[in-house]
């Protein structure tokens, strides 16, 4: 009897340590990651996951933007950077595992506090955050991207009953004369063509940009966190936002010649 009751604390004891050592996960929805500049931070001993499942959708490449500190797993394969698989359909990763390493010198440009970026391609859209390098006890090791769908509805609160007020009757007003006319043909709008109603048009024009830029980096003509790299991002943004070429181009900056060179190696 004394063995078992010893067996049983023993259970709870570690069933309790495993409830206190849990290490919650941060949460974001896609559209957020998209538009907000979010800094994660890379625990020593930790590390990080970088988690999609929710999305649906497939990580195509990655790119960190200084390797010397960090590096990174996949959970499948990503889209090779050379071959015959143009459209990139191999790619079936769907969660990033990213690590410190002890730093190797590399000809490269760090930040003094170590951190620098990383790019994640995907079927649908382009991340980008800030990494950190961090040492301690971590906040959290995993990152969990949501869909935009699943975000809660905000909490209203109930509105306060005003009280009735109650008016006298009035007398009733004399009958009138009612004119009915006559239903006028309702006129029926053509789509223009070119244009779709959810703005499918500028989406692909979002994805083909977004797939000509990581064409760009791949080849080395557009440097991944650069001010050209940095443009393209934004025009992606507002494109993706209902936004025309010509708007993205005038709010973005980026320049003419080379949003088109983009947009055009995105199509191929």
């Amino acid at each position: 009897m004394l063995k078992k009751t010893t067996i049983i604390a023993a259970f709870l004891i570690l069933t309790s340590a495993a409830k206190a050592t849990a290490i919650p996960a941060r949460t974001v929805y896609q559209n957020d990651a998209n538009s907000n500049a979010i800094e994660l931070k890379v625990w020593k001993g930790y590390g990080l996951t970088i988690n999609l499942m929710s999305t649906g959708e497939t990580i195509k490449q990655v790119w960190i933007g200084d390797p010397s500190r960090f590096a990174f797993t996949s959970n499948g394969a990503l889209c090779q950077s050379s071959g015959n698989d143009s459209d990139c359909t191999g790619g079936k990763a769907t969660v990033i595992f990213l690590r410190q390493i002890d730093p190797i010198n590399f000809p490269v440009t760090s930040s003094s506090n170590g951190s620098t970026q990383i790019t994640v391609l995907t079927n649908d859209n382009l991340y980008q955050f800030k990494i950190v390098p961090a040492t301690g006890n971590p906040a959290y090791t995993s990152l969990v991207i949501k869909s935009d769908s699943e975000r809660p509805l905000p909490i209203t609160r109930p509105r306060t009953p005003q009280p009735l007020t109650v008016e006298k009757p009035q007398s009733a007003p004399p009958p009138q004369t009612i004119t009915v006319q006559k239903p006028q043909p309702v006129a029926l709008m053509r789509p223009n063509p070119g244009t779709t109603l959810n703005g499918a048009i500028q989406r692909n024009d979002a994805n083909a940009l977004a797939f000509g830029l990581a064409e760009a980096g791949r080849k080395g003509q557009v440097r991944p966190g650069s001010t050209t790299w940095n443009k393209v991002q934004d025009a992606i943004k507002l494109l993706r936002r209902g936004k025309t070429k010509d708007e993205a181009i005038s709010l973005s900056q980026v320049d003419k010649t080379t949003f088109y060179q983009l947009l055009e190696w995105g199509r191929l």
